[in-house]
């Protein structure tokens, strides 16, 4: 009996320990592609889900970190805020303040910054202070439009989903004409990023036709875990490490991080920065997602 429980206390202990050490820490991904309707190399940062956490005084070793990648731009995939009554998000402002010195940058919604935008009645003028902060500065959070990197043939198109297909434990289906009404159709001449906070709708994604989508959203499940994958789903691009927590309350969600290659498309799912409402992260650090883009056969 003593042995079994110095053994349920160790096996507490080492879980504690993980999420503490998971939860303090991001790693960084790096993702290659080349296109011939990419005109000249381009870095990209793209980072997701911060939910006001900061990683060093300010977030300076986030900073720190984005700075040494030298990107030619950085997207922001929503959700950089936590929508909670009261909520301070000066950090958080300051921080983007300061990315925006140094590099371009794309800002897009996620859910929490909609929420924050559609409820006034539970957040009051959190949404009008926050932006205005940030436009200050020259940031502005683009709901649903397309920014140019110029010379580069790269265009990022800005989706913000409606409230109804962020809802629990429900099912709601996407159509690619609801992200062509939207934002309009993809320019066939250009290289598509399109910045889309739910991964749940990656198929739809593709079917759009963007060349990458970036999401974010589910926090990398929560806690990943190793599972059984053939050798056969293996060369399909299925991944060994599995989410096992979904936003809609459902278990090990299909797409839920890392790259998917769909019907020639690329849906790049980013396991987020941060944490909000449940602070734990299982085998599951943060993660800062690096995109080298090149022509076709090199410059």
């Amino acid at each position: 009996m003593d042995i079994l429980i110095w053994l349920i206390v160790s096996i507490i202990i080492f879980f504690i320990w993980v999420i503490v050490f998971d939860t303090s820490r991001f790693t960084v991904s790096a993702y290659k592609f080349e296109s011939r309707k990419v005109k000249k190399e381009v870095r990209i940062v793209f980072l997701s889900d911060l939910h006001c956490k900061m990683y060093g005084e300010g977030g300076t070793f986030l900073l720190e970190k984005i700075k040494e990648l030298s990107p030619h731009l950085v997207l922001i995939g929503g959700d950089m805020i936590t929508a909670r009554p009261g909520k301070e998000t000066g950090k958080v402002e300051r921080f983007i303040k300061e990315l925006g010195k140094s590099f371009p940058l794309v800002y897009a919604y996620g859910n929490h910054e909609l929420r924050l935008k559609i409820y006034p009645d539970t957040y009051g003028d959190a949404w009008e202070k926050y932006t205005k902060s940030l436009e200050s500065a020259g940031i502005s959070i683009t709901e649903n439009g397309v920014f140019s990197l110029e010379g580069t043939g790269l265009n990022v198109i800005s989706f913000s989903a409606d409230r109804r297909y962020y809802k629990r434990m429900k099912a709601t289906s996407m159509e690619p004409s609801y992200i062509e009404e939207t934002v309009g159709k993809p320019d066939p001449e250009a290289y598509n990023i399109l910045l889309a906070h739910n991964p749940v709708y990656s198929e739809t994604y593709a079917e759009y036709g963007a060349d990458i989508t970036l999401c974010g959203h589910l926090h990398g499940g929560l806690v990943r875990i190793p599972v059984p994958v053939s050798h056969k789903k293996k060369e399909e691009g299925a991944h060994i490490m599995r989410g096992v927590f979904s936003p809609k309350l459902s278990l090990f969600p299909k797409y839920d991080a890392g790259r998917f290659d769909i019907n020639g498309r690329h849906v790049i799912i980013s396991r987020g920065l941060g944490t909000h409402s449940i602070p734990v992260r299982v085998f599951n650090p943060g993660e800062l997602v690096v995109i080298d883009l090149k022509p076709t056969g090199g410059v």
